[in-house]
Order: structure tokens, then sequence, then C-alpha cells
């Protein structure tokens, strides 16, 4: 990676992102054209000393690091050379995002059906769980069953022929 094309920016809301900036703002244009915008989390460890830093995808639901992005730069308050010990943790985790969606490890869920698959009187507990079930089965997500429903202690108790 050629460092001179990433850069570290500082947003008039406090986010600090770093990302590769493929055209800079105009006279004409205040959009900044990147990709790979991630944003950076500081954590400052007071007892040991150290600071901590951790990345996530500055816009949410935009996992896919080769999409396009657009800062406003009227909107940078400050912007750098990435250090070099950024620059590692920053490409390691871009290799690491490819490879994640690569491998699909999340499913594409079409909320339509997932909202149609649970019903509208459902508390926000039971739909977190349901969301957990499907993330680690997504076939659960084809189930027709009410997935509000417990079973877990009914018998199914279907005699042939039988009527009472």
């Amino acid at each position: 990676m050629s460092k001179k094309q990433y850069r570290q920016f500082k947003l008039t809301n406090n986010d600090e992102i770093i990302c590769e900036v493929l055209q800079w703002d105009t006279e004409d244009n205040a959009a900044i054209l990147v990709k790979g915008a991630l944003r950076i989390l500081n954590f400052d460890d007071l007892s040991r000393g150290v600071r901590l830093f951790a990345f996530r995808p500055w816009m949410g639901l935009q996992d896919d690091i080769d999409l396009y992005q657009t800062i406003n730069a009227a909107h940078v308050i400050g912007e750098v050379l990435p250090s070099d010990n950024l620059m590692k943790y920053y490409s390691r985790t871009l290799k690491e995002i490819k490879t994640m969606m690569e491998k699909k490890r999340y499913p594409d869920l079409d909320i339509d059906e997932v909202l149609q698959k649970f019903p509208a009187d459902g508390t926000d507990e039971e739909f977190d769980n349901y969301i957990n079930d499907v993330l680690t089965r997504p076939e659960d997500l084809n189930d027709s069953s009410d997935p509000t429903d417990d079973h877990d202690n009914v018998i199914k108790f279907k005699p042939k022929g039988t009527l009472h």
C-alpha cells in the first residue's frame, strides 16, 4: 500500500477515520471520494498505561470495503498521513474484512422477510432472540413456525383414527 494515498481524518462530529483517498475535493465539488473507510475507536487503559484501538466500518451496513463513499470536505477538521503501525493494522483489517465477505459469515437477510416471519406483537427481547437464532442458523428463516412460540415442553400426540 502506498502510504501517500491513505489518510486519517478527524471529522466535525468527532469521528476519526482512516481510508484510501481516490479523489480530493475541488473548488466546484466539496466531496472527497474514498473507499475502505474505517472508523477508529480509541480505548485508554490507564492502569497499564497503554492506548488500544479498533476499527469498525465507518457507515453502518457498509461492510463492503470496495464501495465508494464521500466525505464533505467542510466536515474535515484534521488530516494526517497514518503512522506505519496504524497502516499495518488497517491493511490487516481490510484483508480480514475481505476474507469474511468472501466466506459470507454474515447471511444476507431480507428485512421484509424477517418482519413477515416475526409477529407485530412480539417484544424487543423476542425479536433480538429471533435475529440471533437466524444469524446462527439462517435456515430458520425458512421455518414457517411462529418465532415467539416456545414448544420445548410440548409433546406431540396424534393418535391415528381416534376421536374423543
